[in-house]
């Protein structure tokens, strides 16, 4: 019998270059010679995509150290681990921009085999290894940060300090905004680091609840948008 991969961490998987445009509630055409940068990205496939559209992005990630093989064998086993959770509850999902389980899977190994062919190439260029709260880049080197299914959906294991500093940190180097989703966790239950991060950083930024085109947790079709005054 085959052991099952537990993941221990934040998952590693492949979302694609598809639903961060629904997710973000990104106009193509207005990102024109905007520098973009992708936190904790994770497999997905929007650096990937973007790149070969001809647009300035860079993705940074925690383990963007790690050699190609080594990410391409963790999606591929956090994937396969995360359809094995979601064929027990897949009652609890709403099955719109995926309309069933084998749509999602199918969906999850092309953005993980399109994020494992630029990686090859764009390792150490634009894939590069940071931490959220102390990034490699100079204040103010982008236009727009995108960060997804990190900050509040592991708020039981990321501290209210880390999403302060993250929050902060990732203000600190762009120049315009930053995007948030999901604001939801499991069943539809918002963060509470949501309130406690906007509360706590109002002097400093203005914040706002944007209904999204994408939902794929209950209640998760909203984005927190983030600017400097």
């Amino acid at each position: 019998m085959e052991k099952k991969t537990k993941i221990t961490g934040p998952i590693f998987i492949g979302r694609s270059w598809m639903e961060y445009i629904k997710m973000f509630d990104l106009d193509l055409k207005n990102l024109k010679n905007q520098k973009i940068l992708d936190c904790a990205a994770g497999a997905s496939s929007f650096t990937s995509y973007m790149h070969k559209q001809d647009f300035e992005v860079t993705a940074v990630d925690l383990i963007y150290d790690k050699s190609p093989e080594f990410l391409q064998l963790r999606c591929q086993k956090h994937l396969q681990a995360l359809i094995d959770a979601l064929e027990k509850m897949k009652q609890e999902f709403v099955w719109t921009f995926f309309h069933n389980l084998d749509e999602l899977k199918k969906h999850r190994i092309k953005s993980c085999q399109d994020f494992y062919q630029d990686y090859k190439s764009g390792k150490g260029k634009r894939y590069l290894k940071g931490d959220l709260t102390n990034l490699p880049f100079d204040d103010n080197s982008f236009d727009l940060l995108l960060c997804a299914h990190l900050l509040f959906i592991y708020d039981h294991r990321l501290s209210e300090e880390f999403h302060h500093k993250a929050v902060e940190e990732m203000m600190r180097v762009t120049r315009k905004e930053l995007r948030l989703y999901p604001l939801v966790k499991h069943k539809g239950l918002k963060s509470t680091m949501v309130e406690k991060v906007t509360n706590s950083l109002s002097d400093n930024y203005e914040f706002k609840l944007v209904k999204v085109d994408y939902q794929f947790r209950p209640g998760g079709n909203q984005m927190l948008v983030i600017s400097k005054k």
